[in-house]
C-alpha cells in the first residue's frame, strides 16, 4: 500500500465532512486519525455512525449506501491519501497483488460493519459501551505497567452515535466501569483499561470484536498489545 503515497494527494479532513464535497471517481486511503462515517434520516434530527474508518482502511465514497446526509465526522483531523481511479487501475495492472491487498481491506471492513449491527441489535446498553472499549482498545491501545492506554477518538456525542444510544447513558455507563476500576479516565479523552479481562466478561462479543479487529490494529506497525 505505501508505494501508492508517491502517486496520492494527501488530504486532510476537519472534524465534519460531507460525503457530498468529496467527489466522485476517487479511491481514499486512511493514514492518520480515526473516522465516523455518518448519515441521518431525511426530516429528522436522528444520526447515526455506521461504521469507523481505521488508519490502513479503503474508502471509496461511490460505494457507500445511498443514505441522505452522508458525511465524515472525527474528533480531530484526520488525513487520507487520495488517488483517482485511473491511477489506481493503473498502479494494479503494474502489481496484481494489489488488488488482493484492496479486496482483503473491503472485505474486512465489511465484516467490521457486520458485526456492528449485530452488536446494535443484540447487546444492552452496557455490552455496547463495553465493545466500543475493546474495539479502540484492540486497535489503538498501547500497553504500559498491565494496563492499556489510548485516547478517544470520538466525542461523547458520537459515540452515543456510533452505539445507538443517548450520550448519558454512555457516560453513566463509563461512571459505572470507572467505579468498578475495570476504566480510569485521565483527562476528557485519556481512556486507561486496568482489567481487561473483566472488561470482556462484560461483552459477550468480545472475543470477536478482539478477533476482527486485532489484525487490523497492526497496519501501522503497531505492536501487539500484550494482555
Amino acid at each position: 500500500m505505501s508505494r501508492l503515497r508517491a502517486r496520492a494527494q494527501f488530504v486532510r479532513v476537519g472534524s465534519r465532512c460531507a460525503l457530498s464535497s468529496l467527489g466522485g471517481g476517487h479511491v481514499y486511503i486512511a493514514v492518520k486519525g480515526v473516522v465516523g462515517i455518518e448519515a441521518g434520516a431525511a426530516g429528522s434530527d436522528v444520526r447515526v455512525i455506521t461504521s469507523l474508518l481505521y488508519p490502513g482502511d479503503v474508502f471509496v465514497p461511490e460505494l457507500q449506501p445511498p443514505l441522505p446526509g452522508l458525511a465524515l465526522i472525527s474528533q480531530r483531523t484526520a488525513e487520507f491519501w487520495k488517488l483517482t481511479a485511473s491511477v489506481f487501475a493503473e498502479e494494479a495492472a503494474h502489481d496484481s497483488h494489489l488488488w488482493q491487498v484492496i479486496f482483503t481491506r473491503l472485505n474486512d471492513q465489511n465484516a467490521r460493519s457486520q458485526m456492528h449491527a449485530a452488536a446494535m441489535s443484540i447487546l444492552n446498553s452496557e455490552e455496547r459501551v463495553a465493545a466500543f472499549l475493546i474495539e479502540t482498545g484492540t486497535r489503538l491501545g498501547m500497553t504500559s505497567g498491565g494496563v492499556i492506554s489510548f485516547e478517544l477518538p470520538l466525542s461523547r456525542y458520537s459515540i452515543a452515535d456510533y452505539l445507538s444510544l443517548n450520550a448519558d447513558t454512555v457516560s453513566r455507563t463509563f461512571s459505572a466501569l470507572t467505579t468498578a476500576r475495570i476504566i480510569e479516565r485521565r483527562g476528557r479523552f485519556q481512556i486507561v483499561i486496568r482489567d481487561w479481562a473483566a472488561l470482556m466478561e462484560k461483552c459477550p462479543m468480545g472475543d470477536a470484536f478482539v478477533a476482527a479487529h486485532g489484525a487490523g490494529a497492526h497496519v501501522t506497525g503497531r505492536p501487539p498489545l500484550i494482555r
